[in-house]
């Protein structure tokens, strides 16, 4: 901490990521006499910042901001402005942009004068004599001011195909209105989509135009600000952007342990969205609100393969921006809106919060063309403006082919001017960088050749049913034999090298996507190689769904996938990451560990085979033994049961006939005496004796003088035979006429 009533000579602000660096640029400036305070210390727990910032810069006699390859962070933007503010008060106070190794110099301070660049290293004692000299408020020398010059005519007005950043707000022109609007609607809804073709904008519009408004206070509130890329592990990539508001001491190893635990546990739902921004904006006192910029939103839906984890994340947005002062901000391809709305929750979230950024209209066109050179000191031939503005058109995919073709006419700019010739040469705005990548891949031997092409195919995904894009890799998945060609390829501004946070890797990644459509040798390579593509593609979405499920042997590939695979693998084992090439040799190791267990079973199989058939045999011939037994035991116990039932009415014949006998006597009409004894008749066939003959002769004797005998009609003789069915409902009768009569 300070100590209270010390003046300092400079402040010293830079991005965490470069403390180790800037504290050695510290030792020297000590060295030479300068008392330096260095930003990380501004910082009083308990006190709202920006009073804090604004006594400590008030007892410095200058500030020096320091520029490195992470950018800005949020604190120097913060330092930047507040140093700037006061300069515009104080015109001797100065302002000293210090450029560090593998810097992209902010276009914000062209304006100063004095800038110090150490991109050589730190070796070199000039850069430390101008930075001190220009601390201490003196002149710099005629070396000195050469070098100044020298420094100041590397810096070009221009963004080439990168977007512009916050950083570079003071040349951003031809956006305006798109970006007053979207300040509006940011004040109206905490969740904003800004929408728009590849290539017309959206990102410059959020980091150059949207993030200094809300810097500077925008709708009366203080704002701290957080960006990030989903990229395939969104939660770890949020965790990367939030942590440093969080925890901005921690070393870089600790970070990437800790970014790794606060990734999973966003994803497994341990920590809530809505409690990490709590806590950063308890640590920030007098921050009322924060904004976090999603860019590319559209990878959420290209590189985030797991369904759970997409739902989830936006479910994290969705509540988080509902109940804490969290505004989300995301820049989306406008052929992946459909995508955004096919989530119901999100859809009635973007009502009325969506702002589409359109073609450009050639008024601002004009505006971002000649104001950044106005600004600097150039000028454009005449009549040059307008061929550039005719050349892109209304078509918004051509703003990176224009950003490219002003910086190409800046390298040539002869005696202050930007020339017709020069443009001419390059291919004007829509061959130049066609032009640039094939000029550059001439140059290269065909071993580089090689190489250039197997590091461009990693670069784009090939679209299925949509436009190729491009895609973030990491140098390990390029491979380390090709990194000298990536190089190569970033000083021709053909691809991007960044950082990735979350992992704590290098990334590399097509400039713009304009290359992928107007370079025809790329596209050639995407045409002869696309069914490769597509399988390498699919193979990525296979290898993340096992690093997803950890690892486990189900998720490997079988069967005709690994076949495929395996002939890929031996066909253009270079062009596989090593993570690819693994996931392929491990799949098919399991598939030999399985071979060899089958063989090892194969004998044991084979006779637990041999001996389940025989037992079968045996069950079903003892089941068919059963059977037949059950079947005899059956048919004995019917003939049985009716034996039984014979003898039971033949022992009862003797009675029926009495019995019928009886009815006879007593009643003259009595059938069932008939038919009582008719019973017994033929349940008695074995009985052939006095019984038969009573039965036979009491039937008669019935039959005589019952009531059937007048139910028998149409007979001309008389009846001597009678036949019942065996309802006893009908009769036959037959008569010595010779007919046969129904009763």
């Amino acid at each position: 901490m300070r100590d209270a009533g010390i003046t300092y000579d400079v402040f010293l602000s830079y991005h965490w990521r470069e403390h180790a660096t800037v504290e050695a640029i510290a030792r020297s400036l000590k060295d030479r006499g300068l008392r330096i305070f260095l930003d990380r210390w501004y910082l009083v727990p308990g006190r709202p910042w920006p009073q804090v910032l604004e006594e400590i810069l008030d007892t410095c006699r200058a500030v020096a901001i320091f520029l490195g390859p992470q950018g800005m962070g949020p604190w120097q933007q913060r330092e930047r402005d507040l140093a700037v503010t006061q300069q515009a008060h104080t015109p001797d106070f100065p302002v000293i942009p210090v450029l560090l190794p593998g810097a992209d110099p902010a276009l914000g301070f062209l304006s100063l004068n004095t800038w110090v660049d150490l991109r050589a290293g730190l070796e070199d004692p000039l850069p430390l004599a101008v930075l001190t000299a220009a601390v201490c408020g003196e002149p710099p020398g005629p070396d000195l001011q050469e070098r100044l010059h020298a420094t100041l005519a590397t810096v070009c007005p221009y963004r080439s195909l990168r977007p512009f950043r916050e950083e570079d707000a003071p040349f951003f022109f031809g956006r305006e209105a798109c970006t007053a609007r979207l300040a509006e609607v940011v004040a109206r809804h905490p969740l904003v989509a800004v929408v728009g073709a590849s290539g017309s904008g959206k990102s410059s519009v959020v980091r150059a135009g949207l993030v200094p408004l809300v810097r500077r206070g925008a709708s009366g509130r203080v704002w701290d600000i957080a960006s990030m890329v989903p990229g395939d592990r969104p939660f770890h990539t949020l965790a990367a952007a939030l942590l440093p508001l969080l925890e901005p001491e921690m070393t870089e190893t600790k970070r990437l342990v800790e970014v790794g635990t606060l990734g999973r546990s966003l994803a497994e739902g341990h920590v809530l969205l809505r409690d990490v921004v709590a806590r950063v904006l308890e640590k920030q006192p007098g921050t009322n609100r924060l904004l976090l910029v999603v860019d590319q939103w559209e990878e959420l839906y290209t590189l985030c393969h797991q369904e759970t984890t997409r739902r989830r994340f936006l479910d994290e947005v969705l509540e988080a921006t509902a109940v804490e002062a969290l505004s989300v901000v995301c820049t989306l391809r406008g052929d992946f809106f459909g995508h955004a709305l096919a989530y119901r929750p999100l859809t009635d979230r973007l009502q009325d919060a969506v702002v589409n950024v359109g073609p450009i209209t050639r008024e601002e066109l004009e505006r971002a063309v000649e104001a950044p050179v106005r600004k600097v000191g150039l000028t454009f031939e005449p009549r040059l403006v307008e061929r550039i503005v005719e050349d892109v058109g209304e078509a918004p995919g051509n703003l990176p082919l224009l950003g490219f073709a002003l910086t190409e006419l800046w390298d040539k700019r002869h005696g202050g001017q930007l020339l017709h010739a020069a443009y001419e040469a390059m291919g004007k705005v829509q061959g130049g960088i066609a032009r640039r990548a094939e000029d550059v891949f001439q140059q290269l031997t065909p071993v580089e050749q090689d190489a250039t092409r197997r590091v461009f195919l990693q670069l784009v995904r090939p679209g299925e049913q949509t436009e190729d894009t491009r895609r973030r890799a990491t140098f390990t998945e390029v491979g380390e034999a090709v990194h000298p060609i990536v190089h190569k390829l970033a000083d021709a501004r053909l691809v991007v090298i960044d950082h990735n946070h979350a992992t704590g890797e290098d990334t590399v990644e097509v400039a713009q996507e304009a290359l992928i459509r107007t370079w025809a040798r790329l596209r050639g390579w995407l045409d002869a190689d696309r069914e490769f593509l597509l399988w390498r593609q699919r193979l990525r979405t296979d290898l993340a769904d096992w690093e997803h499920a950890g690892r486990d042997a189900d998720s490997l590939l079988r069967g005709a996938l690994l076949v495929e695979a395996e002939q890929w693998l031996t066909a253009r084992p270079e062009e596989l990451s090593p993570a690819e090439r693994r996931f392929i040799q491990v799949s098919g190791a399991l598939r030999e560990r399985l071979q060899r267990a089958r063989e090892r079973l194969r004998p044991c199989i084979t006779l637990g085979l041999v001996g389940g058939l025989l037992c079968m045999i045996v069950l079903a011939l003892w089941a068919w033994s059963q059977r037949n037994q059950a079947l005899q035991a059956a048919d004995k116990a019917q003939a049985a049961a009716r034996e039984q039932q014979r003898l039971h009415l033949s022992a009862l014949a003797p009675a029926l006939v009495v019995r019928a006998l009886r009815q006879q006597e007593q009643y003259q009409q009595d059938e069932q005496a008939a038919l009582l004894a008719r019973q017994a008749y033929l349940f008695n066939e074995k009985s052939r004796g006095n019984v038969l003959d009573q039965v036979d002769e009491t039937l008669r004797t019935v039959l005589r003088t019952s009531y059937f005998s007048h139910s028998v009609r149409g007979h001309e003789d008389g009846v001597w035979s009678v036949a019942f069915s065996t309802d006893g409902q009908r009769l036959v009768s037959g008569s010595w006429d010779k007919t046969i009569r129904p009763g």
